[in-house]
Protein backbone atom coordinates (compact mmCIF):
# COMPACT_ATOMS: atom_id res chain seq x y z
CA UNK A 1 0.00 0.00 0.00
CA UNK A 2 2.95 1.91 0.84
CA UNK A 3 4.26 1.58 -2.59
CA UNK A 4 0.39 3.10 -3.89
CA UNK A 5 1.48 6.42 -2.22
CA UNK A 6 -1.08 5.29 0.83
CA UNK A 7 0.27 6.50 4.34
CA UNK A 8 0.18 3.23 6.67
CA UNK A 9 0.37 3.27 10.17
CA UNK A 10 -0.23 -0.07 12.17
CA UNK A 11 -2.27 0.23 15.06
CA UNK A 12 0.71 -1.09 17.44
CA UNK A 13 2.89 1.70 16.19
CA UNK A 14 0.81 4.31 16.74
CA UNK A 15 -1.07 3.10 20.08
CA UNK A 16 0.44 0.80 23.06
CA UNK A 17 -0.54 -2.45 23.12
CA UNK A 18 -3.65 -3.70 24.73
CA UNK A 19 -5.29 -0.24 23.76
CA UNK A 20 -8.90 -1.05 24.25
CA UNK A 21 -11.06 0.01 21.15
CA UNK A 22 -13.03 2.84 22.81
CA UNK A 23 -10.06 4.65 23.20
CA UNK A 24 -7.77 3.73 19.73
CA UNK A 25 -10.18 3.75 17.37
CA UNK A 26 -11.95 7.66 18.43
CA UNK A 27 -8.04 8.95 17.61
CA UNK A 28 -8.34 7.10 14.21
CA UNK A 29 -11.64 9.41 13.46
CA UNK A 30 -10.00 12.34 14.58
CA UNK A 31 -7.03 12.06 12.47
CA UNK A 32 -9.55 11.21 9.18
CA UNK A 33 -7.56 7.69 9.32
CA UNK A 34 -9.24 4.99 7.36
CA UNK A 35 -9.66 1.93 9.60
CA UNK A 36 -8.75 -1.55 8.11
CA UNK A 37 -8.80 -4.83 10.11
CA UNK A 38 -9.44 -8.82 10.42
CA UNK A 39 -11.84 -9.09 13.24
CA UNK A 40 -14.61 -10.68 11.54
CA UNK A 41 -16.63 -11.27 14.38
CA UNK A 42 -16.40 -6.61 14.82
CA UNK A 43 -20.26 -6.20 13.09
CA UNK A 44 -21.42 -8.61 15.85
CA UNK A 45 -20.47 -7.52 19.01
CA UNK A 46 -22.04 -4.83 20.15
CA UNK A 47 -19.63 -3.20 21.72
CA UNK A 48 -17.25 -2.99 19.28
CA UNK A 49 -19.90 -1.52 16.84
CA UNK A 50 -20.70 1.35 19.58
CA UNK A 51 -16.63 2.40 19.46
CA UNK A 52 -17.31 2.59 15.72
CA UNK A 53 -20.28 4.55 16.07
CA UNK A 54 -18.61 6.70 18.76
CA UNK A 55 -15.00 6.69 16.74
CA UNK A 56 -17.20 8.51 13.66
CA UNK A 57 -14.42 6.33 11.28
CA UNK A 58 -15.03 4.68 7.97
CA UNK A 59 -13.92 0.81 8.93
CA UNK A 60 -12.89 -1.76 6.41
CA UNK A 61 -13.17 -5.76 7.59
CA UNK A 62 -11.43 -8.44 6.09
CA UNK A 63 -13.85 -11.80 6.23
CA UNK A 64 -11.21 -14.27 4.50
CA UNK A 65 -10.29 -15.96 7.97
CA UNK A 66 -7.77 -17.98 6.35
CA UNK A 67 -6.28 -15.50 4.24
CA UNK A 68 -2.37 -15.20 4.26
CA UNK A 69 -1.15 -11.94 4.75
CA UNK A 70 0.25 -12.22 1.12
CA UNK A 71 -3.59 -12.25 0.25
CA UNK A 72 -4.68 -9.63 2.29
CA UNK A 73 -2.34 -7.03 1.19
CA UNK A 74 -3.34 -8.23 -2.52
CA UNK A 75 -7.47 -8.03 -1.75
CA UNK A 76 -6.06 -4.35 0.38
CA UNK A 77 -4.34 -3.23 -2.69
CA UNK A 78 -6.61 -3.82 -5.39
CA UNK A 79 -9.33 -1.89 -3.32
CA UNK A 80 -7.25 0.87 -1.89
CA UNK A 81 -8.83 2.97 -4.56
CA UNK A 82 -12.33 2.28 -3.53
CA UNK A 83 -11.33 2.65 0.12
CA UNK A 84 -10.66 5.97 -0.39
CA UNK A 85 -13.55 6.77 -2.84
CA UNK A 86 -15.52 5.89 0.48
CA UNK A 87 -14.17 7.55 2.78
CA UNK A 88 -14.42 10.38 0.95
CA UNK A 89 -18.11 10.41 -0.10
CA UNK A 90 -19.99 7.80 2.52
CA UNK A 91 -21.02 9.35 5.95
CA UNK A 92 -19.84 8.43 8.64
CA UNK A 93 -19.15 6.15 10.55
CA UNK A 94 -19.54 3.40 7.97
CA UNK A 95 -18.65 -0.12 7.80
CA UNK A 96 -17.82 -2.32 4.69
CA UNK A 97 -16.59 -6.10 4.58
CA UNK A 98 -14.86 -7.79 2.20
CA UNK A 99 -13.20 -10.65 1.35
CA UNK A 100 -10.96 -12.06 -1.71
CA UNK A 101 -13.28 -11.61 -4.17
CA UNK A 102 -12.71 -8.09 -3.78
CA UNK A 103 -16.39 -7.58 -3.22
CA UNK A 104 -17.46 -4.78 -0.57
CA UNK A 105 -20.33 -5.13 1.56
CA UNK A 106 -21.70 -2.23 3.14
CA UNK A 107 -22.77 -3.37 7.07
CA UNK A 108 -25.37 -1.05 8.49
CA UNK A 109 -25.11 0.63 12.06
CA UNK A 110 -28.03 1.03 13.74
CA UNK A 111 -28.12 3.95 16.51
Amino acid sequence: MQDLGAVVQHAGEAFPSATADEEWLPECGNRGWIVLMRDQHVRRRPLELAALRTANVVTFVCTAGQATAEDTASIVTRLIGKFVNISISEPRPCLYTFGLSGSLTRIRLRR
